[in-house]
């Protein structure tokens, strides 16, 4: 395996150590026959990447000193920077020493303490990229505007009519007659339909 060129990073934040990491690469694919000749890749959805580390962390580091420093207090200066990146709930951008992953946002972070190695953490985080789309406008042909085989206008809808009175009915009763509205009015008016 080849050595990183540069530490763990989380939004600019370095950490000692990558301990393991995993990506998920997750998709949704047909379970039902797809007819031939269409295009299967519309039909298979890619999901969101997801990213799973154990970063490990120190007051006293032995990888990228330098950079790093050193102090009794850098454990709890670097989780609460931690916390805040969590609590901004913005992008953000992920580095594992051999790899960028850029949009990605904090979904689950373990913030353990160990008597037994007081000066160090080892902490699980888990990520998940956001993905975004840009919004775009376009033309419509006005040939597209115009129905049936002729092209022609098809026409607009009437919003203020009044509905038609019922076949047999008397419009100006039934306005005025709210019963006449009710769904057992109908049942009763229609009772030879009900076979009775």
């Amino acid at each position: 395996m080849m050595r990183p060129t540069e530490p763990v990073s989380i939004d600019g934040l370095t950490f000692d150590a990558l301990i393991d990491s995993d990506e998920n690469w997750d998709a949704d694919v047909p379970v039902f026959p797809v007819e031939t000749g269409f295009e299967v890749s519309d039909t298979i959805i890619l999901r969101a990447i997801k990213l799973n580390m154990r970063i490990y962390l120190t007051n006293t580091p032995v990888t990228w000193r330098r950079l790093h420093g050193s102090g009794p207090h850098r454990i709890q200066e670097v989780l609460d920077r931690l916390r805040q990146i969590y609590l901004r709930k913005e992008p953000i951008t992920v580095n594992t020493g051999d790899a960028d992953y850029e949009d990605m946002a904090i979904t689950n972070i373990t913030l353990p303490k160990n008597i037994e190695v007081g000066s160090a953490r080892e902490i699980p985080i888990s990520f998940q990229q956001i993905r975004t789309v840009e919004a775009a406008t376009t033309t419509v042909p006005a040939s597209l505007g115009r129905g049936g085989a002729t092209g022609t206008n098809a026409g607009t809808a009437n919003t203020n009519a009044r509905p038609p009175a019922a076949a047999g009915g008397n419009e100006s009763n039934q306005a005025n007659d709210g019963s006449r509205g009710s769904i057992l009015y109908n049942l009763a008016g229609n009772t030879r339909l009900l076979g009775r």
